[in-house]
């Protein structure tokens, strides 16, 4: 609730200077009594009263393509394109979605996918429109966007699959398998682990303690494929997710000693460089039932 103390001013032009969001994206809330006074719907072209009480909803109900039109135009580039479905290469630092309005001008996938193809299949709404999965704000690498209702559908499924498989084997087994390539500090205590690391690949089958609120602890999935480089102070590791979660490669390699370069979160705070992880792979059974490989 705000109380304003100043008479003869549209009370769109004035959520728009109060929120820094645009004018039509105020109008979008208005037709849908998203804000009222003395609780009651307003029109659009209401002039604000000494001391009304404007009453507003929550604003991330009304997350739509009103909003992603102040979304960022950037580019990212497209690895692969096919009627269904694209694969992407996120950058760095770039978001795979905004998770509240305030995050709207940040550079995002949602806001690119916006402006380049407008209108793209939703599993939640118009905010993830195209999205099938996430990666981290500072990691890179390859995204799969449903392009069609046909696409979300199917990698639904795989994703759905993935996420239900009961055990390992199950898991292994499922026609959906993400890489990534993670560049680490080697601790004394990463060396010990590293030692003890054999055969590969190796499975990591670990809770996950993520520095983010409100989430609960659960057992996730890293399986280590190989070791691609090693010197005495650091190390590059090919890993498969058997298990997609927040931060489980970050908790899961800091916690056997093995920080990744760049992750302030799980590693040094004070560290600068940018966090050395990148989806490289995917694999999957696509619309057509081919089984596909993309690399970077």
């Amino acid at each position: 609730m705000i109380v304003y103390e100043w008479n003869w001013e549209r009370i769109d032009t004035r959520l728009s200077k109060q929120f820094s969001y645009s004018r039509s994206f105020f109008h979008h809330i208005i037709e849908r009594w998203g804000i009222q006074i003395k609780w009651k719907s307003v029109k659009k072209s209401y002039f604000l009263k000494q001391n009304d009480e404007v009453h507003i909803d929550d604003l991330t109900r009304y997350l739509s393509p009103v909003l992603l039109e102040e979304a960022p135009k950037i580019t990212i580039p497209i690895v692969l394109e096919k009627e269904d479905y694209l694969v992407i290469n996120k950058p760095k630092w770039v978001l795979s979605h905004p998770k509240t309005i305030r995050e709207i001008h940040e550079s995002s996938v949602s806001g690119f996918l916006y402006h380049k193809f407008k209108k793209l299949p939703s599993i939640w709404n118009f905010i993830r429109a195209g999205i099938l999965h996430r990666l981290d704000k500072n990691t890179d690498g390859l995204m799969i966007i449903a392009k069609t209702e046909k696409g979300l559908e199917h990698f639904k499924k795989l994703f759905q699959a993935k996420s239900e498989s009961k055990d390992i084997n199950e898991k292994e087994a499922t026609e959906l398998k993400k890489f990534y390539r993670a560049s680490s500090n080697l601790t004394p205590e990463g060396k010990i682990f590293i030692d003890n690391m054999h055969p590969l690949p190796f499975i990591i089958k670990e809770p996950v303690i993520v520095k983010l609120p409100h989430i609960t602890p659960k057992i996730w999935i890293t399986k280590i494929i190989e070791i691609t480089k090693k010197t005495n102070i650091t190390i590059t590791l090919n890993i498969e997710i058997l298990t997609g979660r927040t931060h489980q490669i970050r908790y899961h390699l800091s916690h056997h000693g093995l920080p990744i370069i760049g992750d302030y979160l799980y590693g040094d705070p004070n560290d600068k460089e940018s966090m050395q992880l990148t989806a490289y792979k995917l694999i999957f059974r696509d619309t057509n039932n081919e089984m596909i490989t993309v690399e970077i």
